[in-house]
Protein backbone atom coordinates (compact mmCIF):
# COMPACT_ATOMS: atom_id res chain seq x y z
CA UNK A 1 0.00 0.00 0.00
CA UNK A 2 1.34 3.59 -1.10
CA UNK A 3 2.71 5.80 1.94
CA UNK A 4 1.05 9.23 2.13
CA UNK A 5 4.65 10.54 1.04
CA UNK A 6 4.70 8.55 -2.06
CA UNK A 7 1.00 9.70 -2.52
CA UNK A 8 2.18 13.70 -1.86
CA UNK A 9 5.36 12.83 -4.08
CA UNK A 10 2.96 11.44 -7.29
CA UNK A 11 0.32 14.64 -6.63
CA UNK A 12 3.72 16.75 -6.95
CA UNK A 13 5.17 15.58 -10.04
CA UNK A 14 1.36 15.44 -11.56
CA UNK A 15 1.36 18.79 -10.93
CA UNK A 16 4.55 19.70 -12.93
CA UNK A 17 3.39 18.07 -15.85
CA UNK A 18 -0.26 19.87 -15.45
CA UNK A 19 1.61 23.45 -15.22
CA UNK A 20 3.59 22.44 -18.07
CA UNK A 21 0.48 21.97 -20.28
CA UNK A 22 -1.15 24.60 -18.79
CA UNK A 23 1.47 27.52 -19.58
CA UNK A 24 1.47 26.18 -23.04
CA UNK A 25 -2.63 25.93 -23.76
CA UNK A 26 -2.13 29.87 -21.74
CA UNK A 27 0.26 31.07 -24.39
CA UNK A 28 -1.50 29.53 -27.52
CA UNK A 29 -4.95 30.52 -26.16
CA UNK A 30 -4.34 33.45 -23.92
CA UNK A 31 -5.74 33.59 -20.25
CA UNK A 32 -8.90 32.25 -19.08
CA UNK A 33 -11.17 34.20 -17.01
CA UNK A 34 -13.10 31.25 -15.56
CA UNK A 35 -12.11 29.12 -12.85
CA UNK A 36 -12.60 25.87 -14.24
CA UNK A 37 -11.44 21.90 -13.48
CA UNK A 38 -7.82 22.27 -14.28
CA UNK A 39 -7.58 25.51 -11.82
CA UNK A 40 -9.32 23.81 -9.65
CA UNK A 41 -6.52 20.73 -9.35
CA UNK A 42 -3.74 22.90 -9.65
CA UNK A 43 -4.68 25.14 -6.76
CA UNK A 44 -5.65 21.79 -4.43
CA UNK A 45 -1.97 20.38 -5.62
CA UNK A 46 -0.84 23.87 -4.66
CA UNK A 47 -2.06 23.17 -0.97
CA UNK A 48 -1.08 19.68 -0.86
CA UNK A 49 2.54 20.67 -2.06
CA UNK A 50 2.89 23.83 0.38
CA UNK A 51 1.12 21.97 3.93
CA UNK A 52 2.80 21.82 7.02
CA UNK A 53 4.84 18.49 7.06
CA UNK A 54 4.26 19.07 10.58
CA UNK A 55 0.46 18.78 10.02
CA UNK A 56 -0.79 16.87 7.10
CA UNK A 57 -3.78 16.93 5.47
CA UNK A 58 -5.57 14.13 6.37
CA UNK A 59 -6.88 11.78 4.00
CA UNK A 60 -10.55 12.36 4.56
CA UNK A 61 -9.42 16.45 3.84
CA UNK A 62 -7.91 15.00 0.24
CA UNK A 63 -11.02 12.15 -0.17
CA UNK A 64 -13.35 15.45 0.28
CA UNK A 65 -11.15 18.05 -1.93
CA UNK A 66 -11.66 15.19 -4.64
CA UNK A 67 -15.25 14.73 -4.30
CA UNK A 68 -15.24 18.77 -4.94
CA UNK A 69 -13.44 18.13 -8.34
CA UNK A 70 -15.45 15.45 -9.47
CA UNK A 71 -18.57 17.29 -8.77
CA UNK A 72 -17.22 20.49 -10.62
CA UNK A 73 -16.01 18.58 -13.84
CA UNK A 74 -19.68 16.90 -14.06
CA UNK A 75 -21.45 20.42 -13.21
CA UNK A 76 -19.46 21.51 -16.45
CA UNK A 77 -20.28 18.45 -18.45
CA UNK A 78 -23.85 19.12 -17.39
CA UNK A 79 -23.94 22.79 -18.34
CA UNK A 80 -22.46 22.04 -21.63
CA UNK A 81 -24.53 19.19 -22.21
CA UNK A 82 -27.91 21.51 -21.45
CA UNK A 83 -26.24 24.54 -23.35
CA UNK A 84 -25.94 22.41 -26.63
CA UNK A 85 -29.33 21.20 -26.08
CA UNK A 86 -30.88 24.78 -26.30
CA UNK A 87 -29.10 25.54 -28.83
CA UNK A 88 -30.43 22.78 -30.93
CA UNK A 89 -34.22 23.31 -30.02
CA UNK A 90 -33.65 27.07 -30.93
CA UNK A 91 -32.56 26.78 -33.72
CA UNK A 92 -35.37 23.54 -34.61
CA UNK A 93 -37.90 26.73 -33.47
CA UNK A 94 -37.38 28.62 -36.22
CA UNK A 95 -37.94 26.68 -39.03
CA UNK A 96 -40.88 27.35 -41.05
CA UNK A 97 -40.08 31.32 -39.34
CA UNK A 98 -39.70 34.29 -41.05
CA UNK A 99 -36.67 36.03 -39.38
CA UNK A 100 -34.52 38.46 -39.73
CA UNK A 101 -30.72 37.92 -40.16
CA UNK A 102 -27.47 40.32 -39.79
CA UNK A 103 -25.48 40.32 -42.85
CA UNK A 104 -21.95 39.10 -41.91
CA UNK A 105 -20.44 41.16 -45.13
CA UNK A 106 -22.46 44.52 -43.70
CA UNK A 107 -23.91 44.32 -40.58
CA UNK A 108 -25.67 47.21 -41.14
CA UNK A 109 -28.10 45.45 -43.28
CA UNK A 110 -30.56 42.25 -43.19
CA UNK A 111 -31.49 39.76 -44.71
CA UNK A 112 -35.00 38.77 -44.59
CA UNK A 113 -36.00 35.13 -45.16
CA UNK A 114 -37.77 32.11 -44.21
CA UNK A 115 -35.24 29.76 -42.62
CA UNK A 116 -36.08 26.08 -44.68
CA UNK A 117 -33.78 24.02 -42.04
CA UNK A 118 -31.63 23.89 -38.89
CA UNK A 119 -28.06 22.50 -38.97
CA UNK A 120 -25.48 21.29 -36.41
CA UNK A 121 -21.61 20.72 -36.74
CA UNK A 122 -18.75 20.57 -34.10
CA UNK A 123 -21.01 21.73 -31.43
CA UNK A 124 -22.45 24.80 -33.30
CA UNK A 125 -26.01 25.46 -34.78
CA UNK A 126 -26.88 27.16 -38.26
CA UNK A 127 -29.74 28.14 -39.97
CA UNK A 128 -30.85 28.18 -43.84
CA UNK A 129 -32.46 31.40 -45.21
CA UNK A 130 -32.81 32.26 -48.55
CA UNK A 131 -30.31 28.91 -49.35
CA UNK A 132 -27.77 30.24 -47.59
CA UNK A 133 -26.24 29.19 -44.19
CA UNK A 134 -25.58 31.58 -41.46
CA UNK A 135 -24.69 31.40 -37.94
CA UNK A 136 -27.41 30.91 -35.20
CA UNK A 137 -26.27 34.03 -33.23
CA UNK A 138 -26.83 36.71 -36.51
CA UNK A 139 -30.40 35.74 -35.89
CA UNK A 140 -31.93 39.57 -35.52
CA UNK A 141 -35.63 39.44 -35.17
CA UNK A 142 -38.41 36.09 -35.53
CA UNK A 143 -41.99 37.28 -36.16
CA UNK A 144 -44.23 35.42 -33.57
CA UNK A 145 -44.88 31.96 -35.75
CA UNK A 146 -48.74 33.38 -36.45
CA UNK A 147 -49.31 33.64 -40.38
CA UNK A 148 -48.98 35.99 -42.71
CA UNK A 149 -52.10 37.50 -43.73
CA UNK A 150 -52.61 37.08 -47.48
CA UNK A 151 -50.99 39.41 -50.12
CA UNK A 152 -54.00 41.09 -51.30
CA UNK A 153 -55.09 41.70 -47.43
CA UNK A 154 -51.75 43.58 -46.97
CA UNK A 155 -51.82 45.47 -50.66
CA UNK A 156 -55.24 47.14 -49.19
CA UNK A 157 -53.84 47.91 -45.98
CA UNK A 158 -53.22 51.74 -45.03
CA UNK A 159 -49.62 52.12 -44.35
CA UNK A 160 -50.49 53.35 -40.69
CA UNK A 161 -52.23 50.07 -39.97
CA UNK A 162 -49.27 47.69 -41.02
CA UNK A 163 -48.12 45.81 -37.88
CA UNK A 164 -44.25 46.57 -38.16
CA UNK A 165 -45.09 50.32 -39.93
CA UNK A 166 -47.42 52.00 -37.87
CA UNK A 167 -46.60 55.81 -37.15
CA UNK A 168 -45.69 56.67 -40.83
CA UNK A 169 -45.26 60.56 -41.30
CA UNK A 170 -46.48 62.56 -44.59
CA UNK A 171 -43.41 63.31 -45.83
CA UNK A 172 -41.10 62.36 -49.59
CA UNK A 173 -38.77 59.39 -50.59
CA UNK A 174 -36.86 60.04 -53.64
CA UNK A 175 -36.23 57.27 -55.78
CA UNK A 176 -32.75 56.41 -57.81
CA UNK A 177 -32.74 54.65 -61.06
CA UNK A 178 -29.56 54.21 -62.78
CA UNK A 179 -29.60 52.57 -65.91
CA UNK A 180 -26.98 49.78 -67.52
CA UNK A 181 -24.98 53.44 -69.01
CA UNK A 182 -25.05 54.59 -65.86
CA UNK A 183 -27.40 57.12 -66.29
CA UNK A 184 -29.41 58.55 -63.32
CA UNK A 185 -33.38 59.05 -63.16
CA UNK A 186 -34.61 60.86 -59.74
CA UNK A 187 -38.69 59.51 -58.93
CA UNK A 188 -39.64 61.96 -55.90
CA UNK A 189 -43.18 60.03 -54.35
CA UNK A 190 -45.27 61.59 -51.67
CA UNK A 191 -46.06 59.14 -48.74
CA UNK A 192 -49.27 59.98 -46.61
CA UNK A 193 -50.03 57.57 -43.90
CA UNK A 194 -53.56 56.59 -45.34
CA UNK A 195 -51.86 55.41 -48.75
CA UNK A 196 -52.49 51.68 -49.03
CA UNK A 197 -49.18 49.00 -49.52
CA UNK A 198 -50.90 48.95 -53.12
CA UNK A 199 -51.16 52.78 -53.86
CA UNK A 200 -47.17 52.26 -53.09
CA UNK A 201 -46.75 49.67 -55.69
CA UNK A 202 -48.22 51.51 -58.08
CA UNK A 203 -45.86 54.35 -57.20
CA UNK A 204 -42.74 52.27 -57.80
CA UNK A 205 -44.26 50.65 -61.00
CA UNK A 206 -45.07 54.25 -62.24
CA UNK A 207 -41.09 54.54 -62.04
CA UNK A 208 -40.51 51.65 -64.09
CA UNK A 209 -39.74 49.00 -61.35
CA UNK A 210 -41.59 45.77 -60.40
CA UNK A 211 -42.55 45.67 -56.49
CA UNK A 212 -44.79 42.82 -55.27
CA UNK A 213 -45.75 41.46 -51.69
CA UNK A 214 -45.55 37.77 -50.37
CA UNK A 215 -45.53 36.50 -47.36
CA UNK A 216 -45.42 40.16 -45.31
CA UNK A 217 -42.49 41.05 -47.44
CA UNK A 218 -42.62 43.91 -49.92
CA UNK A 219 -39.56 43.47 -52.76
CA UNK A 220 -38.90 45.61 -55.30
CA UNK A 221 -36.79 44.87 -58.19
CA UNK A 222 -34.33 46.55 -59.95
CA UNK A 223 -35.20 44.53 -63.33
CA UNK A 224 -32.80 45.47 -66.00
CA UNK A 225 -31.50 48.28 -64.02
CA UNK A 226 -28.20 48.74 -62.78
CA UNK A 227 -29.04 49.69 -59.48
CA UNK A 228 -32.02 51.29 -57.26
CA UNK A 229 -31.92 52.97 -54.37
CA UNK A 230 -34.22 54.95 -51.84
CA UNK A 231 -33.45 57.83 -49.75
CA UNK A 232 -35.68 60.35 -47.61
CA UNK A 233 -36.95 63.09 -48.18
CA UNK A 234 -37.16 65.15 -51.36
CA UNK A 235 -34.17 66.64 -53.50
CA UNK A 236 -35.18 70.33 -52.38
CA UNK A 237 -35.07 69.43 -48.90
CA UNK A 238 -39.03 69.19 -48.66
CA UNK A 239 -40.28 67.16 -45.39
CA UNK A 240 -38.85 63.42 -45.31
CA UNK A 241 -41.18 60.27 -45.17
CA UNK A 242 -39.99 58.10 -42.29
CA UNK A 243 -41.30 55.01 -44.71
CA UNK A 244 -37.67 53.79 -44.69
CA UNK A 245 -37.16 53.86 -40.81
CA UNK A 246 -40.52 52.09 -40.34
CA UNK A 247 -40.81 49.52 -43.25
CA UNK A 248 -36.58 48.90 -42.55
CA UNK A 249 -35.69 48.83 -46.13
CA UNK A 250 -32.72 47.46 -46.97
CA UNK A 251 -30.03 46.15 -50.29
CA UNK A 252 -31.08 42.64 -50.66
CA UNK A 253 -27.99 40.09 -52.24
CA UNK A 254 -29.39 40.34 -55.73
CA UNK A 255 -29.57 43.83 -55.73
CA UNK A 256 -33.28 44.41 -55.28
CA UNK A 257 -34.85 46.52 -52.00
CA UNK A 258 -36.79 44.58 -49.56
CA UNK A 259 -38.42 45.96 -46.05
CA UNK A 260 -38.82 43.92 -42.89
CA UNK A 261 -41.80 41.77 -41.75
CA UNK A 262 -44.77 44.19 -43.02
CA UNK A 263 -47.59 43.06 -41.46
CA UNK A 264 -48.38 39.49 -39.66
CA UNK A 265 -51.18 38.53 -37.69
CA UNK A 266 -50.25 38.81 -34.07
CA UNK A 267 -54.00 38.86 -32.47
CA UNK A 268 -54.75 35.56 -33.46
Amino acid sequence: MATLGAINQELVNMQSATAVNKAKELAANGASQELDGDAFLMLMLEQLKNQDPMDPMDNSEMLAQQAQFTQLTELQKLNESMSTNNMIQQANSLVGKTVQIVDPNNTSRLITGVVTSANFTNGSATVTVNGKEYPLGLVAAVTDGAAASDNNTISNKKLSELNNASGITNGYITLTVQDEKYQKKNTEIKITSDMTVNDLIKEFKNAGLEASVSNGILTIKKGDNNSIVISQGKLDGSSPSNLLEKMQMFQSETGDIETGILDYNRNK
